[in-house]
């Protein structure tokens, strides 16, 4: 791939609080990006009315409404309207280092095909520094990527694995099965910094237990549908 590929930039949003909003306010400020498509779900007017501002405000913005049925769905519409040659998708509550992008095409012009940042965490508690380690360390070790970790694609192979699977829930991991299969990914160990807020309100533990019993769950086959109700309860 070459070293100046344009890359589109893909954000689920879904009926996010005043902060996060204020983040991704930031986050469309991304250098070097073709094009950042933020693809809503939010039936709030609030989250909506937002959006919309920043839309009409930055040219390179393009505001898309979705259906309220995954994020996986969220994310496939948004890379069918992308034009650019590499993928790369962003959660709202996720700050992304200036030089991303860069990071990034200089990944994949190195016979990488796909591959995630390392993540931290938004708060100064022990514990979430001993999540994002252990995150990082897996994703390393088994080669499985999760959203938090902002995730990008060559969109060629994106699309020959069929794009996101549409599940209730773990299509991140999904797709990581699918890619590892032609590649591990490749490692960029400059952070992303995602919100802690999931861990603080619901309790570190009771939450950190939860969420590795779900993936755990998922590893055993438990149905993705299954997977949601459970991720709602702690969300």
């Amino acid at each position: 791939m070459k070293k100046n590929s344009s890359v589109s930039v893909i954000v689920p949003v879904r009926n996010e609080n005043q902060q996060t909003l204020y983040q991704l306010q930031d986050l469309i400020q991304i250098d070097d990006a073709l094009e950042i498509i933020i693809v809503d779900a939010s039936d709030q007017m609030a989250t909506v009315n937002t959006l919309q501002r920043l839309a009409a405000d930055q040219k390179h913005v393009h505001l898309i409404q979705s259906e309220r049925i995954g994020r996986a769905v969220q994310l496939n519409l948004g890379s069918a309207q992308a034009r650019g040659d590499i993928l790369w998708f962003i959660h709202a509550d996720t700050a992304v280092p200036k030089n991303g992008i860069r990071k990034i095409r200089k990944k994949l012009a190195n016979h990488h095909r796909w591959g995630r940042f390392d993540v931290e965490f938004n708060s100064s508690a022990y514990l979430m520094k001993l999540v994002a380690w252990s995150m990082n360390l897996r994703s390393s070790i088994t080669g499985m990527c999760t959203g938090d970790q902002a995730i990008f694609v060559d969109r060629k192979i994106f699309e020959l694995a069929g794009g996101f699977p549409e599940l209730d829930i773990m299509e991140d991991i999904a797709l990581s099965k699918i890619l590892r299969k032609t590649q591990s990914p490749a490692r960029i160990r400059t952070p992303v910094v995602t919100s802690a807020r999931r861990w603080e309100q619901n309790g570190y533990c009771r939450t950190i237990g939860k969420m590795w019993l779900m993936r755990l769950l998922y590893y055993f086959g438990v149905s993705p549908a299954t997977l949601a109700k459970m991720y709602r309860q702690v969300v």
